[in-house]
Formats: C-alpha cells, structure tokens, sequence
C-alpha cells in the first residue's frame, strides 16, 4: 500500500506541476462543465464546477473545503443502484450494512455522518441508527463535502456531508429506458423521460422496478417513483417541485452461525480444535439461516417545494419547503446461539477460568426475535438570502438563511416473548449444516417511544474575493434544539396506535451551539488553489436521567443530574484542513487535502448494572462524559483524459480515528480502549476505475471500462479484537451502441471471485457476494 500511495501522489505532483508551469498565462476556461458528447454517446467525466452542497454559488476553486463528485454516468455504466456500491469511488467513505438493509455512513473516521437528498437533510441520519436507503435510479450525482458541516448543515455534521443530487426537469424531450437481468435472478427495469410540459414548465418523470432472488435467499423487491416539474416563470421567479415514493422490501440478514468469541477443545483428548475469532469450518456460504418469518418493508414519500426569486445580482431570495414520511417496519430472529451444558453432553469445551462449558457445534438454537417499527414524519424549511456585492475593490459573496426542521418520530417495539411475540419458531432448533425452516411466529406491538424534535438554526456565511489570488470565507451559525421523548406508552390492540401521552410524561433536552468555519484560498495561478480552514460542529447528546443509572462527568467525577434536564452537555469537535487542488480543462483534476478533527465530550457505557470490576458487584449502569478522539489523515483524487473518449480516476485515503484520552474513573481502571483504532473505519481505502468508448472506425460506439477498490482492515469492536480482512475487488463491463438507440452492456462485478466479509450481525459473519453479471439493453430517444 505504501509503494501505491507514494507512486500516486508522485504522479499527481510531477503532472501537476508540469502541466501548471505551461499552462499558466492561458485563458481560465477552469468554470464551465465537463461534459463530453462523443457521437450521441455521453461520457461525464467532469463533476460541475460549482457544487449544490457548498451553498454558495462561486467556483469550487475558490473554496477552503474538500469536495468531490460522482458523475451518475459512472454509476450507470456499472449497472450501480446501490448507495453502499457508489460510496466505493469516495475517497474516505464507507456505507456500513446490517441487517440486510440498514445502512450507516461514515465519513474521515466519523459514524452517523448526514446524508441529504437535494440539499435537504434526512433526519434518520443524525439519530444513532441505521436505515434503508433510496436506489440511485433518479440521480444526477452524489456530492461530498468532507468535515465538519454543522456551520451549514447544522447538528450531527461531524465528518462531512452526503448529498444526493436528483435528476432537475428540462425542456429537453428524452426519454431513457433499461432493462437489465442478472446472477440470482436479478430483474431491474427503470425508465426515464421528461421535457416541456407547457407554458415555461418542464417536467422529468423516473420509475424503477427491481425483483431479486438473492444469492443467499435474501430477496429484494423495490418499487420506486420521481417526478419534477420546474421553470422559470417570469425573468425573477423560479419554481422547483418534486414528489418522489418507494415501496421496499427485503427479507432481512442475519448471517453464518457466530465465530468462536473462545478457544474450543475436544473433549475426546483436549486438543484445541478452533481459536478464538475461528469460523465454523464446513459451512455453505451461500445458505440462509433466516426464520421463515423474518421481513422488513420500508415505505416512504417525499415532496419539495421551491421558490427563487432574483431582486437583482446582490439580492436572491430562495425559500424551500419540504416534507418526508418513512415507515420502516421490521421483524428478525437475530440469535443463532450454539447450544451449551455445564454436563459433558456435547463433543468440545471452551473454559472460562476454570470452568468448562460444553458445546454443541452441530445444532443451533434460534433466539432474540425483534420486533419493531419507525414511522417519521420531518417537516423542512429553508429561508435564504444571496448574492454578490462588492466594498471597495473587494468582492462578497454571500449568504444568510434560516432553517426549520421538526423530526415527529415514533418507534413501536414487541420484544415479549410469549406475549407480543408467539408460535412454533419461539422455540425453533435448527441444523448447523443443514438450515431449515424453525416454524412460524407471529408478532405484535406492545410499546412505543414517542419522540419530537424541534430544530431552528441561523447562519451567514460570505466569500470574500480580495482579487485574482486571495479568498477567505467566513461563516457562522447559531442553532436550538429541542427533544422531548416518552417512553413505554401502551399501544391500542397491538397495532400502530397509542393514545398521545401527557406533557408532564416526556423526558426534555434544551441546548443551543455556535459554529463556524473560517477559511483562505491561495491561487497561485489561475488552475491551482492552495487552502486552509478551521471549522466546528456540535452534537446534542440526547441521555435521560434514571434512578438506575450513575453519571459520570468529563473529568471522572460522578454527578448527579435533575430528572427529566439536559444529562450531558453537547458532543462538540473541531477539524483543521489544509489543501490543493489543480483542474487544468478537460484533461486533469487532482485534489489534495490533510486533516485532524479533534471530537470531545464522547460519551459512553462504562458498566452494566451485574458487572463485578475491582471485586465489587456494580448495582447501577453507569454511563459517563468522559472520552476524546480524534481523526486524522489525508486524501487524494485525480482523473485524467488523455485523449477523447477515455478518463481515468483514482482516489486514496489514510484515516487514523482513535480513541486518545478516557478520564480516569473507578469504572474504567482496565479500559483498553484508548490508543485503540475506531471500530468500522478502515485506515487505507483506495479506488481506481476507467471508462473508455471508441470515437472512430471499426468499432465505433465500443465501450469498456473496470473499477478496483480496495478496503482495509476493519475492526469491529472498540477493543480491536475481531475484524474484517482487508480486501481487493474488480469488476469490468463493456458496451455497445447499436445505431437504432438500442445499447447492450454487460458488467462483471467481483471479477475474481473474491470471498470476503463486509458485515456482520454481533458475531454471525454474513458473506458477500461472489462472481456475479448483470446483462443491459438499454433505448434512447
């Protein structure tokens, strides 16, 4: 890996610097998109210049901060409908999956990072869990900011921000039309059409279908719906609407049989057999362990509404409103536990000092069924104010705006065995090797958790151009928050229903935070910018009191919090950047960027109420303020065309996020966490990928192109003792473009049939997928 990394960063910097010393006295061309059209044969190369997640209308180049963009185009040509798939060309991202469809994404070492769907935030991101998410059949391209955003994007933007940027209507007539089969009968359909719809209105119309079996058993179903309409009114007013749905089903993922978490012995003659982290030999891959029970749907609907309205070039007025519902609706047996007696019935041990435990490896015990669903309801509101005006000979670029989000949230469980949960599965064994079905269960709701949380931010932010070669931005925010939550409300009949509880009843947390980020830009000729910039972020911690918990405060001292306040103060953290980025036309792009991002006030659990630490039995959980960390690396991208038709890009990231500092507490007086490498962060994750179409002669409108990303090793708790190897994987596809409008692709994905694992749920190791194709026609008018 290092060989790899010097060799990239020498090839950036010797082409950079060649290239910049003759280009220097040329024409700034550096602002217009790149996009290529090659005989009706698009290849988007080129992310545009200015990008909707930065919020400022000013080219790339004059920013302090580390983006990158990922063209749709890229994503298309590899037959790519999945967010955890696209994240692989993200220098420094990951997309973390369990149970078969929640998915969490992290960002420069940082977990829960936001993600956004058209500059507008899904709140199921910034609460501690994991979601499904949207397919990527409606995009134009993902875009990411790195670092903290809060002074933008407000609370939880700690390691940057992922914007989803959605197809805009246009009065261009098109219409685009696939339909692809492939491995595990994979069924995809999605079309595509829009233009002008009458008057100064253009609309664009998206349908996706998706039907597949699974290689594991582990069907997918997903439906989906996009429709914008927008246009320029008058020469002032613009007008932007969007309505998007999707009906989504998958049957849920729980994996191989646990990994050994002990030593395990024979009993015959107490040789070892397996060691601790050990995967059960002999077990098929490819078979599914699921009860036969086991689902999840999620169902949402989303609708925006925008309204531009230009006074004059210092003066815009933008004002978005937005709606969202997610119904997330879930029932797993997570449990496969290898059945155990203290009695020598079974053929190994495992010890634990100096007992012994016997254990059976050969039949499994189906256990934990989790019932539960999340219906959301988030109400948006973006109010800004922009332009450009100038003091002097000094230019400003500005924006100032006011945000609204309220996040109505209720989660309904069934967790009762034998009450909301019954049947013949309750008590299911099955086979180790044989997996087969345990018996039906039926489930109900019980309880639910009701919870409201209100959000009201302010921010301006200017980017001031003091000439040719020297910019700074300024920016601040001031944001309120507000949670309220009651728990264990009584549901009506089991269903999703319960009668609204009382206000007295609702735990609060009131905090409010200041960010911002302050930055400069250096040009030292027009196609290179060199930057720096100091930026913060904060997070509400949203811990209640309870009589069966002890406080623990940043410096180790217990304290003893008010019922129904604000526990710990907000988790806050800084990041510090420095940076360079070159785009010389349509031939080369490279960005650079090193950080450190410090995050303190981390809370966490430091004891169970049971646990025995320095010979005494703990009566209470204890839960204490008490840690830092930080993370720290660099990055690097670059894409190069050399000549029509052909772009090549590679992208690089070190991440170092570790646990520094734990205060010292009678808690924690064996704590080997700090210095530990944070769990489900990889330290290198690189990609490469091409594309490459024929201009000219025989094989005109021939197409190839192949990607290798590779993922380091990810540990997988916080004591670095499991993890996942490290691995490599590359897939390739070629097309054609029949002169009728009728295109034929075939992609190959895990080229080199490579076994590896990239989730987990606790212990049970779930495989990837091996070799596998997807076959595409695809129409165009």
């Amino acid at each position: 890996m290092n060989k790899l990394l010097f060799t990239i960063i020498a090839v950036a910097t010797i082409t950079s610097s060649t290239i910049a010393t003759a280009q220097e006295k040329k024409n700034y061309t550096n602002f217009q998109d790149t996009v290529f059209n090659i005989n009706e044969i698009e290849i988007i190369a080129q992310q545009k210049k200015n990008i909707n997640v930065t919020k400022i209308a000013v080219p790339t180049a004059y920013l302090p901060i580390t983006t990158n963009t990922l063209p749709s185009q890229v994503l298309i040509n590899r037959g790519i409908q999945n967010i955890q798939e696209a994240v692989r060309f993200l220098p420094g991202v990951r997309y973390q999956t369990s149970y078969g469809a929640f998915q969490q994404l992290s960002i420069r070492g940082f977990d829960h990072s936001i993600v956004m769907v058209d500059g507008i935030r899904d709140e199921r991101s910034s609460i501690d869990n994991s979601y499904p998410f949207m397919d990527l059949s409606s995009i134009q391209s993902i875009e990411l900011l790195k670092g903290p955003a809060s002074v933008l994007y407000g609370q939880s933007a700690v390691g940057g921000v992922l914007n989803i940027v959605r197809k805009a209507p246009s009065s261009k007539q098109k219409v685009d039309a696939s339909v692809s089969y492939g491995s595990y009968y994979n069924v995809l359909t999605t079309i595509d059409f829009g233009g002008k719809l009458g008057g100064p209105l253009n609309y664009l119309a998206n349908f996706h279908y998706q039907n597949n079996d699974g290689w594991r058993d582990n069907a997918t179903k997903r439906l989906s719906g996009y429709l914008a309409i927008g246009g320029k009114l008058t020469n002032a007013d613009e007008v932007d609407f969007r309505v998007a749905g999707n009906h989504d089903y998958y049957s849920t993922e729980i994996g191989l049989p646990d990994i050994m978490t002990a030593d395990i012995y024979k009993v015959t003659d107490n040789s070892k057999y397996l060691s601790n982290g050990d995967l059960l030999p002999g077990l098929d891959r490819k078979a599914r362990y699921n009860s036969e029970s086991d689902f999840m749907y999620n169902r949402s609907f989303n609708a925006s509404a925008q309204w531009k309205h230009t006074f004059n070039e210092a003066t815009k007025l933008t004002d978005k409103v937005s709606y969202a519902y997610d119904d997330i609706d879930y029932f797993g047996t997570e449990g496969l536990t290898y059945l155990t007696s203290s009695n020598p019935i079974y053929d190994y041990y495992y010890t634990s000092g100096t007992k012994k435990t016997y254990i059976c490896l050969d039949s499994l015990y189906y256990d934990f069924p989790l019932r539960f669903s999340h219906i959301a309801h988030t109400y948006n509101n973006q109010l800004e104010l922009n332009g450009k005006f100038k003091t002097g000979n000094i230019t400003h670029n500005y924006m100032g705006g006011y945000s609204f989000i309220a996040l109505i949230r209720d989660t309904y469980s069934g967790y009762n065995l034998g009450v909301d949960v019954t049947g013949p599965g309750l008590t299911g064994h099955g086979s180790v090797y044989h997996p087969h079905s345990i018996g039906w269960m039926d489930s109900k709701f019980s309880k639910v958790t009701v919870q409201r949380t209100y959000m009201h931010g302010f921010y301006l932010q200017d980017l001031v151009e003091f000439n040719e070669k020297f910019k700074a931005l300024f920016a601040g925010r001031y944001d309120l928050y507000n949670f309220k939550r009651a728990a264990n409300v009584p549901t009506i009949n089991g269903a999703r229903k319960y009668e609204n509880p009382e206000e007295d009843s609702f735990s609060k947390v009131k905090t409010s935070a200041f960010t911002g980020r302050v930055g400069v830009v250096y040009l030292p000729i027009r196609t290179w910018s060199i930057y720096g910039s100091f930026g913060t972020y904060f997070k509400p911690n949203r811990t209640f009191f309870s009589e069966d918990t002890r406080y623990i405060d940043k410096n180790g001292n217990e304290f003893y919090p008010k019922g129904g306040e604000e526990v710990f103060k907000p988790e806050k953290g800084s990041q510090l950047e420095i940076g360079s980025r070159y785009d010389l036309t349509d031939k080369l792009q490279a960005t650079a960027s090193v950080f450190y991002i410090n995050k303190y006030n981390i809370t966490r659990t430091l004891a169970s109420k049971g646990d025995v630490i320095n010979n005494q039995t703990i009566d209470k959980n204890v839960i204490g303020q008490v840690g830092r960390m930080d993370s720290r690396g660099f990055d690097i991208d670059i894409t190069y065309r050399p000549i029509n038709g052909l772009s090549l890009s590679a992208g690089y990231a070190y991440t170092d996020a570790q646990i520094r500092e734990m205060a010292s507490n009678s808690y924690m007086s064996n704590d080997v966490t700090k210095g530990r490498q944070f769990q489900y962060i990889p330290k290198n994750t690189l990609y490469i990928y091409g594309d490459y179409i024929v201009t000219n002669g025989i094989l005109k409108n021939l197409g190839v192109n192949f990607d290798m990303t590779y993922q380091d090793k990810v540990y997988r708790n916080s004591t670095n003792t499991t993890a996942f190897d490290a691995y490599w994987l590359t897939d390739a596809g070629i097309s054609y473009k029949l002169k009728n409008n009728i295109g034929l692709r075939l992609n190959i994905n895990n080229l080199f049939n490579k076994e590896y694992f990239n989730q987990a749920l606790g212990n049970q190791y779930v495989p990837s997928m091996p070799r596998n194709f997807l076959a595409t026609v695809t129409y165009s008018l």
